[in-house]
């Protein structure tokens, strides 16, 4: 792309903009990047209406764990965390387990990538901190290998609360978990990669769970976690977001980028330096 193969070139996904003079637009969402955002990119920040990725939902299998697989009571609450290992900070793990100790009779089910050593970094990583933070690592699970996505989503159904990661933020796990109906809580930071699930929060009509500071993270983590009332209306919302959200929308998504490039290509061809 360096290079300029193309008039406009536009880039998309990704942990965020390459920062490339060569590339004219970065495409985002009034979430993801703020109207602030702009003085820190080379790209033109382009924003789409709605939400910068949209998908039309997810095969889901059947679940292959039952919670007395994993030997905890039927009556427990679970938190749930799915992320690759690099995405999980230290600071980021001592409030999770914050929550955890905070909510009796709750358990963490963490998951990483598949591969056999970055299981056991993950879990020595949380058995550390659970140790200087107080918490018994009996209550932590690490999932195991399942054989397809189509299981590993339908195994979220195990799960009462998802704990988002930061800063660096889920996608394509945030966008699984709204998709079963898993209240989440999420950090919004600044940067775009600490603002994904704020985005897709926002755009499946859930507030509940959007916390702005650390001491918000841990108290949405309780609050869902010790209010069944309150977890039930997150889920109804969710459920019914399917039917309406732009996020679930793909058809809409489509639309929408396309009206985006012809703009970008029909202020290319009007500008006064291209003017023949």
């Amino acid at each position: 792309m360096a290079a300029k193969p193309a008039p406009v070139q536009v880039t998309f996904l990704g942990q965020d903009a390459s920062g490339l003079p060569a590339i004219d637009y970065f495409i985002a969402d009034p979430y993801v990047l703020p109207d602030n955002a702009q003085p820190y990119y080379r790209e033109k920040i382009w924003r789409l209406p709605h939400t910068y990725i949209a998908v039309d939902g997810f095969e889901v299998g059947v679940p292959t764990l039952r919670r007395p697989q994993l030997d905890i009571p039927e009556n427990a609450i679970i938190y749930f965390s799915s992320q690759s290992g690099y995405k999980r900070h230290p600071d980021n793990v001592r409030l999770q387990l914050r929550i955890l100790k905070e909510v009796p009779n709750s358990y963490f089910l963490v998951k990483g990538r598949n591969k056999e050593k970055e299981k056991e970094s993950l879990t020595s990583f949380f058995q550390q901190i659970a140790q200087e933070e107080g918490v018994c690592t009996s209550r932590l699970r690490f999932l195991p290998k399942v054989d397809h996505e189509v299981f590993h989503r339908a195994n979220l159904t195990l799960a009462d609360v998802a704990l988002d990661t930061y800063p660096y933020n889920g996608a394509t796990t945030t966008l699984e978990t709204l998709w079963m109906g898993i209240p989440l809580v999420t950090r919004v930071g600044e940067q775009f990669a600490a603002r994904n699930s704020y985005s897709m929060m926002m755009n499946v009509g859930v507030t509940e769970g959007i916390a702005w500071t650390d001491e918000e993270y841990v108290e949405w983590g309780v609050q869902l976690g010790t209010n069944t009332q309150l977890r039930q209306q997150v889920a109804y919302k969710l459920r019914q977001s399917r039917h309406t959200s732009p996020l679930w929308n793909g058809e809409q998504f489509a639309r929408e980028m396309e009206k985006a490039y012809e703009e970008m290509w029909r202020r290319y061809v009007t500008a006064p330096s291209n003017s023949r």
